[in-house]
Formats: C-alpha cells, structure tokens, sequence
C-alpha cells in the first residue's frame, strides 16, 4: 500500500512539474506556434523500447528537438506548427478537452534542462556542440547530416518525389529514432489525432496543441525488414453498403470499421454524403469501432450509379454530436468529393482516408 501510495507522489509530483515547464513554455516561446507532439516506440514484438533516442528535423534537416523515450517507451517533443505544416486557422476545428495535460512522457527533468527547447529552434552544428547529450556525442546528427544522407540516397525517380511530398503533407514529421541493438528510423512519422488542451496552472489558464504520432516499430539489427512509423488507427479499413443494387422502397445500410487508438480517447463524428443530391448521413456507433446506418431508397434518388463517401471528424468532448461549421469545410475543401484526391489534414478530419462507395439504383419491375 506504502509502495502504492509513493508512486502517486511521483506521478504527482511530475505531473505538476511538467504543467509548471510547459507554463514556462508557454510565457517564453509562444506557446500556440508550437504543437506538443507524442508518440511511442516498440521493438518488433510490439514491446515498449525505453531509452531510445527520438529527434525531429525541420524542412532544412536540422534537428528541432529531441527527446529519450521513458520506461514505457513514450516521448515527447516540442514542435514547431509550421513544420508540421499545420493551419493556424482551423485550431477552432479541433477536440477541446479541459483539464489537465493528457500526457507527458519522457521526464520532466530531462525536458527542463534540455536546452534546445529554450528557444525551440533548429539547432546549428555550432550550438550542438554546447548540448551534453546525446548529439554531442553522435547520436543524432546536428545541421541534418544524416537526414540528408538518407535522402541522397533515395534520390531515384521512383523515390525522390514521393518522399519530399510525404513530409510536406500535414500532420508529418521527418524523425531519426535510434535504440538499442536496433535499426535506425529515419523517414515519415504521421499524426493520427490533434486536440487543443486547456490546464490551469499558477492560478492562469493556458491553451496548447497536443498531437499524436505513428508508433515507430524498431527491427532487429540484423532483420531484413526495415524500421517504420505505421498505423491503422483512424483508417477506415472496411467499408460497405448492401444491397449495392436497390430498387425505390429497399432499406440500404452503409457500414464502415475505423480503428482507435489505445490513446488518447477519441471522438468521433462519421458522416455519409450522396454526390449526386448532397445529402448527408450520420453513422452511429455500434462498438468494436464500427459504425452504421441505415435508410430508406424513395422516388428522389436518381437512378442508376452514384457515390456515397464516408469520412470521419472531431467531435467536442463536451457537445458531442454535428458540426455543421466543419462540415462546411470539409465540403468547401472538396474532401467528399470523390472525383478529388483525398489529402488528410487532422485539423480538419480525422479519417485518414475516405471510402467510396458505390450504389445503382433500379426501376421497379413489379
């Protein structure tokens, strides 16, 4: 109970140490131009990897911040927006949630005494050499290095644009993840959630951006398969509506199965949209991360072939339910219309991709 009771005391105590940093943060560095990133690394049996060493790159290949995974295998770095390419405009868009910080990892002390997060800024080979550890000692490349290497010698026609196009989509991050007896990461992390967060801390309210990365998977050293940063959360990965042929008078359901995150907990608004008739259709959850619905086909809809498109959005935590202010958006951005591309930004969305579906409607002939 004794030992129980101590280790409350140190979640507290580091809890309150991590809300007074990030005030201090907050006061010195702007805090709403920047995004507080987390993520988590495994190794190849999906264990947490502790002690491994997570940096991120700006545009330039300079290393922005670092951090050292905790005894979970979790981490956290300071972000600059621009460099995850993120619209200040569309914050509003986000979950609000109020309360507290939904995690810090990586060690309140360790984030304190970091220097490169005085000023949160890309660190010169110059200013590495005053940082202790670990790029001091090699670890991680200063001035970008190894980055540019890596990128050098993906510099094929098949590779070269996929790559510099991947990192300058939003909600990605280029990340140099090295762990013990492990193949370095480097390449693409991505978000998979935002939210603005709200805390109190020194009798004042503060705002800030919290974001959720891909874990990263570290392979063996001497494995075939190359270390990644992947995920299917909020990936709609099924996707059906039946009977796909329909006659006035059928019932059709749509269904679709969009994977959570075991963190943080997420909410989600799932809409369906016609694209001959713009109208609109909210899929209910029906557990295991499915969601459905179900209507009526009736003399209005047009016959023969058309496209219904899900996609998914933030909720508020407080007002579940639609968002018409968003759904606005999403439709002024083109992203229901599947005659576009599909571009995922989580400020505005939260499925990673939309699926369309198509339903031919018949005359009768009864």
């Amino acid at each position: 109970m004794l030992s129980h009771f101590h280790q409350g005391l140190r979640s507290l105590s580091r809890l309150t140490l991590a809300v007074a940093c990030l005030m201090t943060f907050a006061c010195a560095s702007h805090a709403e131009d920047y995004v507080w990133a987390t993520g988590k690394v495994l190794n190849k049996a999906g264990r947490p990897v502790p002690n491994a060493y997570v940096a991120v790159y700006d545009d330039n290949n300079k290393v922005v911040d670092y951090a050292r995974t905790d005894e979970l295998g979790e981490y956290a770095l300071a972000v600059p927006r621009r460099i995850l390419h993120i619209d200040k405009k569309r914050t509003g868009f986000l979950t609000s949630v109020f309360g507290g910080i939904t995690r810090f990892v990586g060690g309140a002390t360790d984030f304190v005494r970091n220097p490169l997060r005085a000023g949160v800024q890309a660190v010169t080979s110059s200013q590495a050499a005053a940082v202790i550890s670990p790029i001091q000692r090699g670890v991680i490349s200063a001035g970008g290095a190894v980055a540019d290497q890596i990128l050098f010698r993906l510099k094929t026609p098949e590779q070269k644009k996929p790559l510099y196009e991947e990192r300058k989509q939003p909600g990605a991050l280029m990340l140099k993840v090295i762990g013990p007896d492990s193949q370095d990461l480097v390449g693409v992390a991505k978000v998979y959630w935002m939210q603005q967060e709200t805390f109190k801390a020194g009798g004042r309210e503060t705002k800030t951006i919290a974001a959720w990365l891909d874990p990263v998977k570290l392979e063996a050293v001497d494995s075939e398969a190359g270390s990644k940063a992947t995920s299917d959360y909020l990936q709609i990965m099924a996707g059906r509506i039946a009977p796909s042929l329909a006659e006035v008078g059928q019932t059709v359901k749509i269904a679709v199965h969009i994977p959570s995150p075991p963190t943080p907990q997420v909410y989600l608004v799932v809409v369906a949209r016609h694209n001959r008739t713009g109208q609109k259709w909210e899929l209910k959850s029906v557990g295991n991360d499915r969601y459905e619905v179900e209507f009526e086909i009736d003399k209005r809809y047009p016959k023969d072939d058309q496209i219904i498109s899900v996609i998914a959005y933030a909720a508020e935590q407080q007002k579940p339910g639609r968002r018409e202010d968003l759904e606005r958006a999403i439709e002024g951005a083109g992203l229901w219309n599947p005659m576009l591309p599909y571009r995922f930004d989580p400020t505005i969305v939260v499925s990673r991709n939309r699926a369309d579906m198509s339903l031919t409607i018949v005359r009768s002939k009864r």
